[in-house]
């Protein structure tokens, strides 16, 4: 990435300064810059499903994902969200929290992330990871308790490789969605044998 190369992580250290104590939705989304379309503004909003939040709150906090990945897949540039979901604010704090462990690795990736298989993150490419985010969007509002991690990190590789068209950064995470669906796939089977030998 070149110098004068839009960052995403010049656009989210400006959340780690002083503000209101709960940052709405449409005000974290709009500060997003990064170029990329949709795609930055899907990687933000994934943030907030790496933070160990409990089941349900974790649930509700990617319900803005699950509006956003579907525009991918139809190649909307312009980010379109209701109301009450642009209305819906998170706590500053809490986003601090998963900013300050996140941040340092943002930066050394957008290092070494460039154009390159570009034919990934065309226009068959966006649509492609739209609908893997929006599956992925999926799983993280299910109540799986540490459920979400996997696909979070998956849709964050995602994203940003979309953003930066850096086709390299989607296979990895592609390789990483093949990994999250084993991993909920051996959750499920062990939550159903589970059950099966409470009866």
């Amino acid at each position: 990435m070149t110098a004068s190369a839009p960052s995403l992580t010049r656009d989210l250290e400006a959340l780690l300064g002083e503000g209101p104590e709960r940052v709405a939705v449409a005000d974290l989304v709009g500060g997003v810059t990064g170029g990329g379309g949709l795609a930055p503004v899907a990687f933000v909003l994934t943030l907030p499903a790496l933070l160990p939040l409990p089941p349900i709150v974790s649930a509700v906090a990617a319900l803005p994902l699950l509006f956003v990945a579907p525009q991918m897949v139809l190649g909307r540039r312009a980010l379109w969200l209701p109301a009450g979901l642009a209305r819906m604010t998170l706590k500053r704090r809490g986003l601090q929290a998963v900013l300050h462990r996140v941040l340092p690795s943002l930066e050394r990736m957008e290092k070494v992330v460039r154009p390159r298989l570009t034919i990934l993150t065309g226009p068959v490419g966006r649509a492609l990871t739209g609908l893997a985010c929006t599956l992925l969007a999926l799983v993280l509002i299910l109540p799986i308790p540490f459920g979400n991690v996997l696909p979070a990190l998956t849709a964050c590789l995602l994203t940003l490789g979309l953003a930066r068209r850096d086709g390299l950064m989607v296979l990895f995470g592609v390789a990483l969605l093949a990994a999250s669906g084993l991993a909920i796939a051996l959750s499920l089977h062990l939550v159903k044998h589970g059950v099966g030998k409470l009866f």
